[in-house]
């Protein structure tokens, strides 16, 4: 098992914060960096945001992992709660087609005020894999690729903030 641990900080309130986490995936056309997500599934339980979220990987693959990946196998399923009284997001990602004997990421972030007008967010996540003699290879390589990923989300959360932010000089703050 790989362990990882990311710390992220924003210079925005976290209602802000929040606020982008969630509706940068509505405004796609926007954000060409997230055009391989697709939400499959959405749905509200009280405070609990319920998600299934297909990532295609077929670009950001490490060779090793790629070719352990049967056909088909280039798109991870995210299952996911958000608890929006606790900012809680809880998750966990496996190669389409349930091919979880080969790697399964599995994690926690929790979004937080960090005083200040400032927020930030942790994440704990751990990769394991049952991939025959190189199951730590697999794992190192999709934590790798895991916590660039996460860098790359940051990025567009701090994208949209700007979105968010123009369009309120402009008066015309979209309420989604």
């Amino acid at each position: 098992m790989k362990k990882i641990q990311v710390n992220q900080e924003f210079e925005v309130p976290l209602e802000k914060l929040l606020r982008a986490r969630e509706e940068r995936y509505k405004h796609l056309d926007k954000f060409p960096e997230l055009k391989n997500v697709h939400i499959a599934e959405e749905s509200r339980e009280g405070n609990t945001l319920k998600q299934v979220r297909h990532i295609a990987i077929s670009e950001s693959l490490p060779q090793v992992v790629a070719t352990l990946l049967p056909s088909g196998a280039d798109t991870l399923v995210e299952t996911s709660t958000f608890e929006e009284t606790t900012h809680v997001h809880n998750f966990r990602v496996v190669p389409g087609g349930d091919l979880d004997h080969l790697f399964v990421i599995e994690g926690i972030s929790k979004y937080f005020e960090k005083g200040d007008s400032r927020s930030a967010r942790d994440y704990d996540i751990k990769v394991t894999s049952k991939a025959f003699l190189v199951s730590g290879l697999v794992e190192s390589a999709i934590a790798d690729v895991y916590a660039k990923q996460l860098e790359k989300d940051r990025k567009s959360i701090l994208n949209f903030i700007e979105v968010l932010e123009k369009e309120a000089e402009q008066g015309g703050e979209s309420e989604s």
